[in-house]
């Protein structure tokens, strides 16, 4: 049973399959992104020594929308591209020297490739769900 009738079950896939290499690409740069902010956050932290406890949410949900969304599911796509982006804005306001912007180069890039990659015009058969997934609600 699905929770939103428009997408795949959020508990298990009926019809498992492997994600294209694209999305599968794109899991990675998204995944790389959290690597790559996670030293950021700890070098602002080591320089600062500001509590940056609550800034691992965003890292954490992208990790978990990630890896979603390489399972065929839609909202996950649109999630890891919102939540990536919120933690790349975070980064930026953190940035205060050469080496954060050394950093923060990369984990741009991260998020844009892997943001072209998702939405692309030959993945979206992907992430659009089967006919015999669809339910039909009666008003």
């Amino acid at each position: 049973m699905a929770i939103d009738p428009a997408h795949l079950p959020i508990f298990g896939d009926p019809r498992p399959s492997e994600a294209p290499a694209v999305v599968r690409a794109a899991r990675g740069l998204f995944i790389t992104q959290v690597v790559l902010s996670t030293v950021h956050l700890t070098l602002v932290w080591a320089r600062s020594g500001l509590d940056l406890s609550l800034y691992l949410v965003p890292l954490a949900v992208t990790v978990w929308l990630a890896v979603s969304m390489s399972a065929g599911r839609d909202w996950a796509r649109i999630g890891v591209v919102v939540v990536s982006g919120l933690s790349v804005l975070l980064s930026i306001g953190l940035t205060s020297g050469p080496v954060d912007v050394a950093l923060l180069v990369p984990i741009v890039a991260a998020v844009g490739v892997g943001t072209y990659l998702v939405y692309r015009p030959d993945v979206r058969e992907f992430f659009e769900p089967a006919e015999d997934d669809e339910v039909r609600t009666r008003w």
